[in-house]
């Protein structure tokens, strides 16, 4: 009796696949852009602000690509004001930014 290859062969290709997704993976993490988190940039406006620890809320993290940009928002005296997050320059895992209120 023959057996059918089928089911060697789908197993094969579905470990081919699982081996190039975690590959992929891999490179992106290794080789992409660096980003700052968004608690670290929150901190930076309370700091250049001298704003309240906690007063300020980014929405996400702020990739590390030249024009990347996010709005948080900075609240001072019962005042809300959006705060415009633009990247500037990248050198290495160093993201420079600027910090503009609205």
């Amino acid at each position: 009796m023959r057996r059918s290859h089928a089911g060697r062969i789908a197993g094969i290709v579905v470990g081919v696949l699982v081996v190039l997704v975690v590959a992929v993976f891999a490179f992106v993490m290794a080789f992409g852009a660096p980003v700052v988190a968004g608690d670290d940039v929150e901190q930076k406006i309370v700091s250049e602000f001298g704003l309240a620890p906690g007063s300020v809320s980014c929405p996400d993290s702020l990739e590390g690509e030249v024009g990347a940009q996010i709005t948080c928002t900075a609240t001072d005296a019962g005042e809300s004001a959006p705060v415009l997050v633009q990247v500037t320059s990248v050198e290495g895992d160093t993201v420079n930014f600027t910090m503009t209120v609205q």
